[in-house]
C-alpha cells in the first residue's frame, strides 16, 4: 500500500508538470501508453481459483472504457470521470478482475475534476468516487481492508486537487487585483500629469499676461517722453529688460519639472528669486514704474508660508495689478496684505478714476477664474466684483492649512 501511494505521489507531480506545459497533448500521450498497458494486461489469464472471468468482448469494451475518456478529460473531466466510474461499475459486477490501470486512470481524473473545476462539481465527484470503491471493493469483493486503504488514497488525491484549485483561484484573484492597481497607477498618474499641465498653464498665463502687458505699457510711455525727455525713456527701457529678463526666469523656472533631468544635473540654480510674497514690494514697485499709482500695505508679520501657499498668494497679487493697469490705466490702486496665525488675506482694489483699455469686464474674465481656482486648491475664499465707485476689488484669504 505505501509503495502505491509513493507511486500515485510521483504520478501526480509528473502529470502536474505535464499538463501544465500542454493541456491537451498530454492527455492523448497518457492515454496511448495505458492503453497499450491494459491490452498488454487484459492477455493475462486470471489465476485458477480467483474466480474472476477472463475478459469477453463486453469486458475489453468495459475495460476501454475505463482508459479512452482520458481523451476528454480537459474538455469535459467531470463527464470523463462519470464514464470511468461506470464502466468500471460494470466491469466489476459482472465478474472482471479490477485491471490496475483503472486506477491510474480514475487517480488521473478524480485530480482533475477538484483542480480544474468548482465547489459543486468537485463535492460530486467525491462523493461519486467515494461511492464506486465501497460499491465495488466494499460489496462486490467484500475486501475491507482495500476499501478503507483505496477511500484514504483517493480522499488524500481529493483534498489535493482542492488545495490546488483554491491556490490557483488565489493567484488568479492576486493577479487581478495587481491588473487593477496598475490600472489604477496609469489613471492617477495621468491625472496628476493633467493636473501639472494645468498648473503649468495657469502659470505661463499669469508670468507672460503681467510681462508683456508691463512691456507694452512701458514701450508706449518711452515712446511718449523720448523726443522730450531721452533719459526717461532710457529709464523706461531699462525697466522693460528687467521686467523680460523676470519673466524668462519665472518660465524658465516653471518649465525646468518638463526636462530631462540627466540634461540638466549639470546645470547651477538659478540666481533669480523665486515669486514669493517676499518679492511684493519689488512687483510693485514694477508696476509704479509704468505711471500707476499703487499702494502698497502690509499689517503683522510675514508668516512662514508653504511654497505653494507663498507662490499663490503671490500670482493673485500679480494677476490682479496685472488687471488693473490692463482694464483701468491710471486708477489708483491700493496692495493690502494681513498676515495672522490663521490665515493670509490680500486684498487688491482699484477706484473708478481709470481708463478701462479693453472691453468692460462683467464678473471677471480667465485671469479670475485662475485666482479662484488658485485660492480653492487651499481651501480658501476668493471675492471679486466692482465696487461703489466704479472700481474693482479682489478679496482671497489662504487658511491656516496652507501655513507651516
Amino acid at each position: 500500500m505505501v509503495r502505491s501511494m509513493i507511486l500515485f505521489g510521483s504520478l501526480l507531480r509528473r502529470y502536474q508538470g505535464l499538463h501544465h506545459r500542454n493541456p491537451y497533448l498530454t492527455p492523448g500521450v497518457i492515454t496511448l501508453f495505458l492503453t497499450v498497458f491494459l491490452v498488454q494486461d487484459l492477455r493475462i489469464e486470471p489465476l485458477e481459483g480467483s474466480g474472476y472471468e477472463q475478459e469477453d468482448l463486453l469486458g475489453v469494451l468495459l475495460a476501454l472504457g475505463q482508459v479512452l475518456p482520458l481523451l476528454l478529460i480537459v474538455r469535459a473531466p467531470f463527464a470523463a470521470l462519470s464514464v470511468i466510474f461506470v464502466a468500471f461499475l460494470a466491469h466489476a459486477s459482472l465478474g472482471f478482475d479490477v485491471t490496475w490501470i483503472a486506477q491510474f486512470t480514475t487517480f488521473i481524473a478524480i485530480y482533475q475534476v477538484t483542480s480544474a473545476t468548482n465547489d459543486r462539481q468537485s463535492i460530486a465527484a467525491g462523493a461519486l468516487t467515494f461511492g464506486v470503491i465501497i460499491a465495488v471493493f466494499g460489496v462486490i469483493r467484500e475486501d475491507i481492508d482495500s476499501t478503507f486503504a483505496l477511500l484514504l488514497l483517493f480522499a488524500a488525491v481529493w483534498v489535493a486537487g482542492n488545495v490546488v484549485r483554491s491556490r490557483r483561484g488565489r493567484l488568479e484573484i492576486a493577479e487581478l487585483t495587481v491588473a487593477e492597481l496598475s490600472e489604477e497607477q496609469e489613471r492617477s498618474a495621468r491625472e496628476a500629469t493633467n493636473e501639472e499641465r494645468a498648473r503649468i498653464a495657469r502659470e505661463l498665463h499669469d508670468v507672460v499676461g503681467h510681462a508683456l502687458n508691463l512691456v507694452v505699457i512701458q514701450a508706449g510711455a518711452a515712446q511718449r517722453v523720448f523726443e522730450a525727455s531721452p533719459e526717461k525713456a532710457l529709464e523706461t527701457v531699462k525697466s522693460i529688460e528687467s521686467t523680460s529678463r523676470q519673466a524668462l526666469s519665472d518660465v524658465d523656472r516653471m518649465l525646468g519639472i518638463l526636462r530631462d533631468p540627466d540634461a540638466t544635473a549639470g546645470a547651477g540654480p538659478s540666481l533669480e528669486a523665486r515669486p514669493s510674497m517676499k518679492r511684493l514690494e519689488s512687483l510693485v514697485e514694477e508696476i509704479r514704474a509704468t505711471g500707476q499709482p499703487v499702494d502698497l500695505t502690509i499689517k503683522g508679520g510675514p508668516t512662514a508660508l508653504a511654497p505653494s501657499v507663498d507662490l499663490s498668494a503671490f500670482r493673485v497679487v500679480q494677476e490682479a495689478l496685472t488687471n488693473v493697469i490692463t482694464h483701468a490705466a491710471g486708477a489708483r490702486a491700493q496692495v493690502m496684505v494681513e498676515y495672522s496665525e490663521s490665515k493670509l488675506s490680500v486684498i487688491i482694489v482699484n477706484d473708478g478714476t481709470g481708463t478701462d483699455t479693453r472691453v468692460s469686464r462683467q464678473s471677471g474674465g480667465r485671469g479670475v477664474v485662475g485666482m479662484r481656482e488658485r485660492t480653492g486648491m487651499f481651501g480658501g475664499e476668493f471675492e471679486a466684483g466692482k465696487t461703489e465707485d466704479g472700481g474693482w476689488r479682489v478679496h482671497a484669504t489662504f487658511l491656516s492649512g496652507g501655513l507651516k
